[in-house]
Parts: structure tokens; sequence; C-alpha cells
């Protein structure tokens, strides 16, 4: 993982309120979540892990 990082730039966290992935998946308060800041999109279960591997790919091309 050798990227530059940026301010708007996704990352994992715990949810702090029960909520619904943007594709439908439910989590519960404390779980892990994958959060794209700028857009306010959150991913989580296997979406989650998914949208990380993802965005590490891509990020990993910039260079």
């Amino acid at each position: 993982m050798a990227y530059t990082r940026y301010k708007g730039d996704p990352y994992w966290k715990r949810a702090k309120v029960d909520g619904t992935g943007v594709d439908g998946t439910p989590y519960a308060k404390g779980d892990r979540v994958f959060f794209y800041p700028r857009s306010g999109a959150t991913y989580a279960g296997e979406s989650a892990q998914r949208a990380s591997v993802e965005f590490d790919e891509l990020a990993s091309l910039e260079g």
C-alpha cells in the first residue's frame, strides 16, 4: 500500500449509529464500515471489503 493519501480518501471506521449501506446491507452501531467522506457513502459487510480492495487497487495505479 504505497500510495499518496488525500483528505477525501475513504477509510474504515466504526459506525456510530445503526444504518444501511448504499447497497442495502444493514449494519449495527459499532460495526466496521468503509466510509467515503466526499459522497457520504457507507459500505458494510462484504461490500465494504470489496470497496476497500477496489480503492486500494485504483490508488496504487496513481503513481
